[in-house]
C-alpha cells in the first residue's frame, strides 16, 4: 500500500513540476516581450495567439479529455493520433485563410502562421499527453510538459534578446515543439501502445461525428477567452492587447498548479460516474473543494500584494494596473471549478448539451464585453471575464444536475 502511494505521489510530482515549468516559460515569454521587446511585439503576439486558437481548440475536438476518460477502449491511440493529424491539416488551411484576411502587412502574416504551426504540433504531442493521462502514467507526461517549457523559454528567450525578431524567435519555438513531438512524445507511446500505429481512412470522420460537440465547446469558450482581446484591439489598439495579456498570463501561469489534478481526476471522475450516483457525486464534490482550496492559495498574495507582483514580473509601468490583476484573479475562482465540472459532463457523454450551454455563455458574454470594453477599457475587459467565467459555472452546475438526477432514475 505504502509502495504504491509512494509511485502515485512521485508521478504527481512530475506533473506538477512539468506544468508548473511549462506555465512558467509561457509567462517568461510575456515577460520578456513586456520588458524588453515592444508594445507591437507583444500585442502582435498575443493577438496572433487569440486568433489561431479558436480554430486550432475546435477542430481539435478535446480528443485529449475523450482518450483519458475512454474507459471502455471504442477506439485505439492510431485511431485519436492519425484522426487529430487529418483534422489539423484542415486546421492549417483555415489558418492561412484567416491569416490572408486579418492581415495588413507581412509581418502579422508570418507571425499567425507560425503560430498556427506552433499550435498543430502541440495538438499533436497533446493527444500523446491523454494517452499518457489515460495510462496514467503522470511522470511522463509531467517529463513532456518539463522539456517543452525549459527549451521553449531558453530558445525564444535567447532568440530574442539576440535578434528582437518576434518572427525568429516564433521559429525557435516551432523547433522545439518538433523535436519534442518526434524524439519524446512519440517515443515513450510506442513503449506503452498495445498496437502498432496503423492509419485508418475513417478514422478522422468517426471520431469528427463522436467528439464535434466537443469541438464546438472548444471554439466558443476560446472565443469567450479571447473576446476582451478583440474588442480592445478593435476599440483602443494592439498595445492594450499586451497589456492584458501580460496581465492574464499570471492566471495562465496560476492555472497550471490546478492542471495536474485535473490530469488526475479525469479517469478518477470516468471511472465513478460508471460505478454508482454517490461515488460520482462524492468525487465531484471532492475536487470542486480542490478547486476553492488552490484558488484561496493564489488569490490571498495577489489580493494584498498585487503592485509588488506587477513590479517584479513586469516592472513599475504595470503598477498602475494592480486591481485589474485583482479581478482578472477572481475569475479563477470559477475557471477551477469549471474545470472539473466539464469532466464530469465528458465522462456522462453529455456532449452536445454542453455545447449548447457554451453558445448561450458566449452570447451573453459578448453583449456584456461589448459594453465594458468599449466603455471602461481595460478594467471593462477584466470584469467581462469574470462575468462570462462565472455565468459559465452556473449553466454547467445545472448541466450537472440533470445528469445526476437522470441517473438517479
Amino acid at each position: 500500500m505504502f509502495k504504491m502511494l509512494y509511485r502515485f505521489r512521485k508521478k504527481l510530482s512530475w506533473a506538477v513540476i512539468g506544468n508548473i515549468a511549462f506555465a512558467l516559460s509561457q509567462w517568461l515569454i510575456i515577460t520578456l516581450l513586456a520588458r524588453f521587446g515592444s508594445a507591437s511585439d507583444l500585442g502582435l503576439y498575443s493577438l496572433a495567439l487569440a486568433i489561431t486558437a479558436p480554430i486550432i481548440l475546435f477542430l481539435n475536438f478535446d480528443l485529449r479529455t475523450i482518450i483519458a476518460t475512454d474507459s471502455t477502449n471504442q477506439y485505439n491511440f492510431s485511431d485519436y493520433f492519425f484522426g487529430r493529424i487529418s483534422h489539423m491539416l484542415v486546421a492549417y488551411i483555415i489558418v492561412l485563410c484567416v491569416a490572408i484576411t486579418y492581415s495588413n502587412d507581412k509581418k502579422t502574416f508570418i507571425v499567425i502562421v507560425l503560430l498556427g504551426l506552433v499550435k498543430i504540433i502541440e495538438a499533436l504531442s497533446d493527444i500523446c499527453m491523454g494517452f499518457f493521462q489515460k495510462k496514467e502514467n503522470l511522470d511522463i507526461l509531467g517529463r513532456s510538459q518539463l522539456l517543452r517549457g525549459l527549451y521553449s523559454a531558453v530558445f525564444f528567450g535567447v532568440i530574442y534578446y539576440v535578434t528582437k525578431s518576434l518572427i525568429a524567435s516564433i521559429i525557435g519555438l516551432l523547433i522545439v515543439m518538433i523535436l519534442r513531438l518526434l524524439f519524446y512524445d512519440l517515443k515513450y507511446v510506442r513503449q506503452l501502445i498495445e498496437i502498432p500505429l496503423q492509419f485508418k481512412k475513417t478514422t478522422g470522420w468517426e471520431l469528427i461525428k463522436l467528439a464535434w460537440p466537443l469541438g464546438v465547446t472548444a471554439l466558443i469558450s476560446s472565443l469567450n477567452a479571447n473576446i476582451p482581446r478583440y474588442f480592445l484591439d478593435y476599440f483602443y489598439g494592439v498595445a492594450e492587447v499586451g497589456i492584458y495579456s501580460a496581465l492574464y498570463y499570471i492566471l495562465v501561469a496560476s492555472n497550471m498548479i490546478m492542471t495536474p489534478v485535473s490530469l488526475l481526476a479525469a479517469p478518477k471522475v470516468a471511472n465513478a460516474y460508471h460505478r454508482s450516483n454517490r461515488s460520482f457525486i462524492k468525487t465531484n464534490l471532492l475536487f470542486i473543494g480542490v478547486a476553492l482550496f488552490v484558488f484561496s492559495l493564489i488569490f490571498i498574495p495577489v489580493f494584498f500584494q498585487s503592485k509588488l507582483i506587477l513590479r517584479l514580473f513586469y516592472g513599475v509601468d504595470f503598477v498602475g494596473y494592480s486591481t485589474i490583476l485583482i479581478v482578472l484573479c477572481s475569475s479563477m475562482l470559477f475557471a477551477f471549478i469549471n474545470s472539473f465540472l466539464k469532466l464530469s459532463i465528458v465522462a456522462a457523454r453529455q456532449l452536445m448539451v454542453q455545447s449548447s450551454v457554451n453558445l448561450i455563455n458566449f452570447l451573453i458574454t459578448v453583449s456584456i464585453g461589448y459594453y465594458l470594453i468599449r466603455t471602461h477599457g481595460l478594467i471593462g475587459a477584466s470584469w467581462s471575464l469574470v462575468f462570462s467565467r462565472s455565468i459559465q459555472t452556473f449553466l454547467l452546475s445545472i448541466i450537472l444536475i440533470f445528469i445526476i438526477k437522470r441517473k438517479e432514475t
